[in-house]
């Protein structure tokens, strides 16, 4: 039963995420329809009715998704949720692969503290990049990169600062893609146990 709900709740999780993304793109498109509304001069009716049509047609189709999200309610949570019961009851059995999720939930704990602490090193080094005399800026740098056990560049060598933010970038990148694959592993571990 517990696969079946899985499976039941892993489409209504990605469901809601391909949801959530159409809602983002058509809040842009109704933003976008409203500005030009409000630039059309009042004179031009034509452009005036177009645009309207346009923005409600847009307001109605963000309407629609915005129904559909509320119907699905938290189902990432509740999959996430399954996935949890399903991945505690696997530990506490004597299946081999426990020990892997047991792993899996290891490395991912210590992802939850890396990744944003080298996204905030990252976004500090940008500020600095923005505002390179001040020294709030430069401090905070510093600190953020010390957290990671990284040296902070002398902001005076070309350069320098820009490196380390491109090195953040690419951790970041690094990180995420880790990250991604865990969980990509997890879900096959949690999915497929019953037919291995």
């Amino acid at each position: 039963m517990i696969d079946e709900d899985l499976r039941i709740a892993r489409r209504r999780a990605r469901r809601r995420d391909e949801l959530a993304k159409r809602r983002t793109a058509i809040a842009g498109l109704v933003r976008e329809a409203q500005r030009r509304l409000n630039a059309i001069a009042v004179r031009d009716q034509e452009a005036v009715v177009a645009q309207e049509a346009r923005l409600q047609a847009y307001t109605m189709a963000l309407d629609t998704v915005e129904r559909e999200l509320a119907e699905l309610g938290p189902a990432e949570e509740l999959y996430e949720e399954l996935l949890v019961r399903e991945e505690r009851r696997l530990i506490e059995s004597a299946d081999p692969r426990g020990s892997e999720l047991l792993e899996i939930g290891r490395l991912l704990a210590e992802l939850d503290v890396e990744l944003p602490a080298s996204v905030r090193a990252r976004e500090s080094g940008l500020a600095l990049l923005r505002r390179a005399a001040d020294q709030d800026a430069l401090a905070d740098f510093a600190q953020q990169v010390a957290a990671l056990g990284m040296t902070a560049p002398d902001p005076r060598t070309p350069g320098a600062v820009d490196i380390l933010v491109d090195r953040l970038e690419e951790r970041c990148r690094k990180l995420e893609h880790l990250r991604d694959k865990l969980r990509t592993r997890r879900e096959r571990l949690l999915h497929t146990h019953r037919r291995a």
